[in-house]
């Protein structure tokens, strides 16, 4: 599946000349999941772990398939089952495999999941991989950190006031439509919320990044459209693919 709207435009003259054949610019994608193309970079980032320490992209990616996700852990819907979707791959892969791939769960509200947070999530979900957030929204060089990677993935963010009788549990929703080239191209809807309200809900589209060994973008898999064994397919696709350069 591709991610890209492709307008080829031939003249009535080049189709009956036979010079292009479909073939020659439709190429088969290898993964289950939708191509991002063009593939993206990851931007090396540096943010705090669930321990608070801090967490560089590069120094515990380097080489390896990523998976990353990203949630927050006041949503009630669908990021509990990507949590657990995430937890069945993981525990799919052989050890070699394990060693190769580096599992990520990344928040989009560091305001309520600082890394004490992001530990208990963790822990209640029995996860055994980096939850990744900041430790002071407050400081203007970490929000931009976080909100760099946003950009980078292609997160949609925007944060929505909550009615008066808004309750934390109830907060959050989220949407799998994707990365947008609004979103990408423009920073500001992916930090509308960086003076938000004190009740307030998150919305955000979103899916999960498979980041092959070289650090590029490579498939996207949408949260409502999560085939776990298709998923652990491209992942091997992934491995594969490093194992042969």
């Amino acid at each position: 599946m591709k991610r890209i709207t492709i307008a080829v435009f031939l003249t009535l003259s080049l189709i009956l000349s036979g010079c292009f054949a479909p073939e020659s610019f439709t190429t088969e994608s290898p993964y289950h999941g939708e191509d991002i193309e063009p593939v993206v970079k990851v931007d090396n980032f540096t943010l705090f772990d669930a321990t608070g320490d801090e967490w560089n992209f590069v120094e515990n990616t380097e080489g390896k398939v990523v998976v990353i996700a990203f949630l927050f852990t006041n949503c009630i819907d669908i990021c509990p089952i990507v949590t657990e979707n995430l937890r069945w791959t993981s525990s799919q892969l052989t050890p070699e495999e394990h060693n190769a791939t580096e599992f990520i769960t990344l928040t989009v509200d560091p305001w309520r999941d600082d890394p004490a947070t992001m530990l208990s999530w963790k822990e209640s979900r029995g996860t055994d991989w980096s939850h990744l957030s900041i430790n002071d929204v407050n400081d203007e060089s970490q929000l931009k950190a976080i909100t760099d990677v946003w950009v980078n993935f292609g997160v949609g963010l925007w944060i929505e006031e909550a009615p008066s009788d808004y309750s934390n549990n109830e907060s959050g929703n989220e949407s799998d439509n994707g990365t947008s080239d609004d979103t990408n191209n423009s920073s500001e809807s992916s930090t509308s919320g960086r003076h938000h309200p004190d009740a307030y809900s998150v919305n955000h589209s979103t899916g999960t990044v498979l980041v092959d060994h070289r650090g590029l973008q490579q498939v996207w898999w949408g949260d409502n459209d999560w085939f776990p064994e298709l998923v652990l397919e491209d992942i091997r696709m992934l491995i594969a693919e490093s194992n042969e350069d």
